[in-house]
């Protein structure tokens, strides 16, 4: 948003008496743009962040039998088979195999070493809850090089508890907790996991942890579920309620060598859902990984995200700086410096791949901060989407690229954004307090900023400017609709380099203090009209051929006074018919731009600045 307004032309204007101009030049000083420059697009291979490459789940790990098996019954400890041993209300494995555990068991069930052979628990209509005070979780698993999986047995309903108040060194504030290892959770029955614990998290896993087909429902003082290196939930079912965050990988560096080198890392902190359905609300972050996040679900799979309590009810700059609790991002690598224990996100290598993918699903985004985000480059190429966010609906720090999905954002602060933003497909309907699209980021020096709208159906309802580069735009195809600010210190276009537009369909309609227009050089012909007055929400626009075809037609949702109409249809000395409401306007397109109406009601330059004579 940029405060430009000429106000000493337009005193000028009426000291010395001059008259409104019927027709004026659409580059000139007074919201004209000039030649515009464009750019490179970026070309980004998706197969590079491939999860083919990086999550790797065996056969071992989606076995599910309940065969060959070794029974636990907690209503019988005095007679524990060999490799199982109970005390203290302690059941302790130390040998591989299969083991079935059924009944009710106050206290922790421990799975030691096991010289390292594989060991799987069958979780048969279990209720384990910890001892109060307890140092350990209702199932804890120490370190090994052998494979750990939990199978929840199809039709059975588990309830595990933890009872940790401590919250020393030594207390595993976990439910379940894989302490130096990594685990697997598969099996279609039902895991209900509760921390009683006064700041626990409900699965804690130290390296890899993948969730195969299971239900579960959890509720935690703490986080959902955490896990240091990666996280794979394929074909889940996941409620979760948490006063921390709801999933979360979390890596941290111990040294600014160690960042660097995780960094460099794409399975470093990776998050991986596939045919999952998730249900959160989380005091802090939604789903958050460090360093890549690849969401691959069907339309029937709903990801459905409250954080912090949703979006206020009114938004504003104050409140959206203030914001906290993202619902889905990719933050970088937590290091923490020893000298000053100042905590950093140490960035991850992004430039060259999307650290946050969306391909499918169903979303629903109720968040405090900003819905969708990464501090790297981030794709959305389809899915369903209905977005309230506190903050910026859809954010990246360098690049968001859009390919495809039907995306509603209900009300955010921004709704669109990235140093760069491309669009390529998709339905879009936003609705904005500040900037509906824009490419930005303050921490960037000698960026490229721009943005490219080359096909999609995209409507923007913006009370900060409507589309705004500090860069450049450009557009070559699709639809883009344009229900700008009422205000004149901002416009429905907005650049810092020029809007160059070459093919679709653009109607932007707003208030006249900043209008922009495409730029000199652009390749579709425009029309430009300054009103003299407001016209109310609703009243029509009727674009006419000189046949009296009807080519276009709308109906602003906010009251307006500036348009900007380009349409593919329109062609170099014909002539054509604006009706606005019952006002009629006529023009002959001489030149790729044309303007009608009075100019004094424009603001400063927006575009690139054309030379003076």
């Amino acid at each position: 948003m940029k405060k430009r307004i000429s106000l000493l032309i337009m005193i000028i204007l009426l000291l010395s008496g001059c008259k409104p101009k019927e027709f004026f030049d659409p580059w000139d000083d007074l919201g004209g743009a000039g030649n515009g420059e464009t750019g490179d697009k970026e070309d980004i291979e998706l197969d590079e962040y491939d999860p083919d490459n990086i999550v790797n789940i065996s056969e071992n790990q989606k076995d599910d039998k309940v065969i060959d098996y070794i029974e636990i019954n907690f209503e019988d400890l005095k007679n524990v088979a060999e490799g199982v041993s109970y005390k203290e209300n302690e059941v302790t494995i130390t040998k591989g195999g299969i083991y079935l555990l059924k009944g009710s068991f106050i206290g922790s069930v421990v799975v030691d070493d096991c010289e390292n052979e594989n060991v799987r628990l069958i979780l048969d209509n279990v209720n384990i809850t910890t001892e109060n005070g307890s140092l350990n979780p209702a199932i804890l698993i120490k370190k090994t090089d052998g494979l750990r999986i939990i199978t929840v047995k199809d039709g059975t309903t588990n309830y595990l508890k933890d009872n940790v108040t401590d919250t020393g060194d030594e207390a595993e504030e976990a439910v379940i907790s894989a302490k130096k290892c990594s685990l697997t959770i598969n099996g279609s029955g039902t895991l209900n996991l509760e921390t009683l614990g006064t700041d626990a998290t409900a699965i804690k896993v130290k390296k890899e942890l993948t969730i195969i087909d299971t239900k579960i429902e959890i509720s935690a003082t703490n986080n959902g579920i955490k896990a240091d290196d990666l996280i794979a939930l394929v074909n889940a079912n996941i409620v979760i309620n948490a006063n921390g965050d709801g999933i979360k990988t979390d890596k941290e560096a111990e040294s600014e060598e160690e960042a660097n080198e995780f960094a460099s890392s794409k399975s470093a902190g990776y998050i991986y859902i596939k045919n999952t359905s998730l249900k959160i609300n989380s005091g802090d972050d939604g789903i958050s990984a460090n360093n890549g996040l690849y969401i691959d679900n069907r339309d029937e799979d709903i990801i459905d995200v409250t954080t912090n309590g949703g979006a206020p009810s009114r938004i504003t700059e104050y409140s959206s700086d203030n914001a906290n609790g993202k619902a889905i991002k990719t933050d970088g690598i937590t290091y923490v410096n020893p000298e000053n224990e100042e905590e950093t996100d140490w960035p991850c290598g992004y430039s060259e791949n999307y650290s946050l993918v969306i391909l499918g699903g169903t979303f629903f985004i109720n968040s405090n901060d900003d819905a969708i985000t990464s501090k790297g480059n981030l794709l959305i190429s389809g899915g369903y989407y209905t977005i309230s966010s506190g903050d910026d609906a859809i954010h990246a720090e360098y690049i968001t690229t859009i390919k495809g999905g039907d995306i509603v954002i209900q009300k955010c602060y921004e709704g669109i954004e990235g140093a760069s933003v491309e669009i390529y497909d998709g339905i879009i309907g936003l609705a904005s307090v500040d900037d509906g699209i824009n490419a930005a980021n303050g921490d960037l020096r000698n960026y490229d900023y721009h943005i490219y709208i080359g096909g999609g159906m995209i409507t923007v309802d913006a009370s900060g400017d409507g589309v705004d580069s500090n860069g450049w735009i450009e557009m070559t195809g699709g639809t883009l609709i344009i229900y700008g600010p009422t205000n004149g210190g901002n416009g429905s276009l907005d650049s810092d380099r020029g809007f160059v537009m070459k093919g679709g369909t653009l109607v932007a309609t707003g208030s006249l203090g900043m209008v922009e227009n495409p730029s000199k050089n652009s390749e579709q012909c425009y029309i430009s009209i300054n009103l003299p007055n407001y016209q109310n929400a609703q009243t029509k626009i009727e674009i006419f051929d000189e046949n009296d075809n009807l080519l276009y037609e709308l109906s602003p949702t906010k009251k307006y006074q500036s348009v900007i109409v380009s349409l593919d249809k329109f062609e170099l000395n014909k002539e054509y018919k604006i009706n606005i409401g019952t006002s009629s306007y006529e023009a002959k397109l001489s030149n790729i731009g044309t303007a009608l109406g009075t100019n004094n009601f424009g603001g400063g330059n927006q575009g690139h600045r054309p030379p003076r004579p």
